[in-house]
């Protein structure tokens, strides 16, 4: 069995080699299995290509490595690993080694008895107290709007077989949400629960801006509740409008009194119905510029060159401290 590694890399030199030494820890247990590490750089600006082409080959764990022209972002690389494995098993991890690659063995065993989706549950994150809150409030507003809901805390850590990753690369949208896709699919699935470290070496190149626009993605990607809380938004301003407007004629006409003369009402009807009017417009725009997009048909991401290890004979295999020489 050929279980192929798909890695998400940008700038991760620092991290490389602890992230190989533990993979070549966990994979050397497992000799029964070929595995094949699919590092996709997606646009690093340090030395993390000539490191991948350093990486000390062993028999049963091979590397490939797709170089993409420039970012695409996280969810791109991802696909772009997904249609590059040729394995009959796919893992999905990162490469700062907060996704622990000791639990690829226990993903391995429940594929074994027939599960097509193993996905990682993260427990005890080590992030920052409000960015923790933040992934938490995300997870449960997805959920309840979501046509479709996804496991609370799960993210792209996990296993999945070869059928389900290649439906899931096929899949044409470019607003791409791997666990919103990945729960949608179905077939069947199983969560593991797993401490979340903190980052090996180095610091997150995924900005606050990149995570706000991952959010909207799978917020208007897999809902229609946005578009329709705008309609629920224009309806409630027209009934406090017109209830205003009534109260004010029956005031006039069958109690006699006298209307407030000035300007306060007319302005505060002019904020709602000027304000209710942005934000339904604000979400109407938000699913044109996607169809905008869509519309286009450009590719996902652009592959700028691929390398792949040497074969190398597990008789004949170098000795793990052997002195090597890169380019």
């Amino acid at each position: 069995m050929l279980v192929s590694l798909v890695i998400p890399v940008l700038n991760e030199s620092e991290n490389l080699t602890a992230l190989w030494s533990r993979l070549r820890d966990v994979t050397s247990g497992l000799s029964d299995i070929e595995f094949e590490a699919v590092f996709v750089d997606d646009g690093s600006t340090d030395d993390t290509p000539g490191s991948i082409r350093c990486l000390p080959v062993d028999g049963n764990l091979q590397w490939v490595l797709v170089q993409l022209s420039r970012n695409f972002g996280h969810q791109a690389a991802i696909t772009a690993g997904m249609q590059h494995a040729s394995g009959d098993a796919i893992v999905f991890l990162d490469a700062d080694l907060q996704d622990p690659p000791e639990l690829i063995v226990d993903f391995l065993e429940h594929f074994r008895q027939g599960y097509d989706v193993v996905y990682g549950v993260r427990k005890n994150r080590k992030e920052p107290l409000w960015l923790r809150f933040c992934f938490a409030s995300f997870y449960r507003l997805f959920n309840a709007i979501s046509e479709r809901p996804i496991p609370l805390d799960a993210g792209d850590f996990g296993l999945m077989s070869r059928r389900v990753a290649k439906l899931i690369a096929q899949m044409p949208e470019r607003d791409r949400l791997i666990r919103g896709m990945r729960s949608w699919v179905g077939f069947k699935q199983i969560g593991i629960p797993y401490d979340r470290p903190g980052r090996y070496a180095g610091t997150s190149r995924y900005s606050v801006a990149r995570r706000i626009e991952g959010a909207l993605d799978g917020l208007f990607g897999y809902s229609k509740v946005p578009i329709r809380l705008s309609l629920f938004l224009g309806i409630v301003v027209c009934l406090v409008a017109g209830a205003y407007l009534a109260t004010t004629l029956v005031g006039q006409f069958v109690f006699g009194g006298e209307t407030v003369r000035g300007w306060t009402s007319l302005l505060v009807l002019a904020f709602m119905l000027g304000g209710a009017n942005l934000v339904a417009t604000a979400i109407v725009g938000e699913y044109v510029s996607r169809v905008y997009f869509q519309a286009k048909h450009r590719p996902l991401y652009i592959v700028a060159e691929t390398g792949r290890s040497p074969a190398v004979d597990a008789a004949t295999r170098p000795a793990v401290d052997a002195p090597r020489t890169c380019l």
